[in-house]
């Protein structure tokens, strides 16, 4: 027997089973198979959806504490839209090699949409330097670029521990576009329907394989809501995969506008806009 079957637990410990009208979950080694057999039913979609004239197809968001497992990857990179954000990784070799795999598809994958999000809409990389001071005849500034992997949180560097990001939820959705702006006029508008959460204990590892983890997928409404909003202001305040600074850095800053002439900007259309009404 090879010391790595020495160290495997007993088959009887993985169990999948179902609950309520649509659940299904996992308990025990290899949860991550639940967890990638139902990306495959979701990017299925037996019901057509994603052939429908206004949909942009599958999209996922997640984020998880590390990630090195090729077939979790494959799955994330499948989806036409996607972002997971892992937390900001070590300098160290041990793991290195995985990661670079992250790297190498970050910049290679096709990444989420900042606009499906207005929370996402108002930010400028601070990467490229100062935002540049917007006036009502600026041009609309460049959309954000979420990349297909991010990182988030503080490096550890030494013997100190540092908080980190250790959720792992991984949410499916539809993206979509339409071509009216709720205030009524013409714009290009895209979005996004969160429809499926898993919420499990297992990192997205080859080694979380051989652990008892447990995996849940649920559609509740309200959950998905919640779990859109956490993911959200994750990607707000998150950062390049593999960025320099080992302290909470966010990459995206506010826009910068001039705020004096937007308000005679808007005065000279309507006499009676309050200054004070944001």
């Amino acid at each position: 027997m090879s010391e790595q079957d020495k160290l495997q637990f007993p088959a009887s410990f993985r169990q999948a089973f179902t609950y309520g009208s649509s659940g299904a979950g996992y308990f025990g080694t290899d949860v991550l198979h639940g967890l990638i057999k139902g990306m495959d039913d979701f990017l299925a979609n037996q019901d057509r959806l994603w052939s429908r004239s206004r949909s942009l197809g599958p999209a996922l968001l997640g984020c998880v504490p590390w990630f090195d497992d090729p077939e979790l990857l494959d799955r994330v990179t499948r989806f036409p839209s996607a972002c997971v954000m892992v937390t900001k990784q070590e300098m160290r070799k041990r793991g290195r090699v995985g990661f670079e795999e992250l790297k190498r598809h970050t910049d290679q994958g096709p990444g989420f949409p900042a606009q499906a999000f207005s929370a996402l809409t108002d930010l400028a990389s601070r990467y490229e330097g100062d935002p540049p001071l917007l006036y009502p005849t600026s041009p609309e500034p460049p959309a954000v670029r979420i990349q297909t992997f991010r990182s988030f949180g503080f490096r550890k560097s030494g013997s100190t521990p540092v908080p980190i990001l250790h959720a792992k939820l991984f949410l499916l959705g539809e993206l979509w576009w339409h071509d009216e702006h709720p205030e009524g006029f013409v714009a290009d508008i895209v979005g996004f329907t969160p429809m499926r959460l898993w919420l499990g204990s297992a990192n997205g590892t080859k080694s979380s394989r051989l652990s008892l983890e447990f995996g849940l997928w649920v559609d509740d409404r309200e959950l998905l809501v919640h779990a859109q909003e956490f993911l959200i202001q994750l990607l707000r305040h998150s950062e390049g995969i593999d960025p320099d600074d080992d302290q909470f850095a966010p990459e995206f800053v506010p826009l910068d506008y001039d705020d004096e002439t937007f308000w005679e900007y808007y005065r000279d259309l309507d006499p009676e806009v309050d200054p004070g009404d944001e």
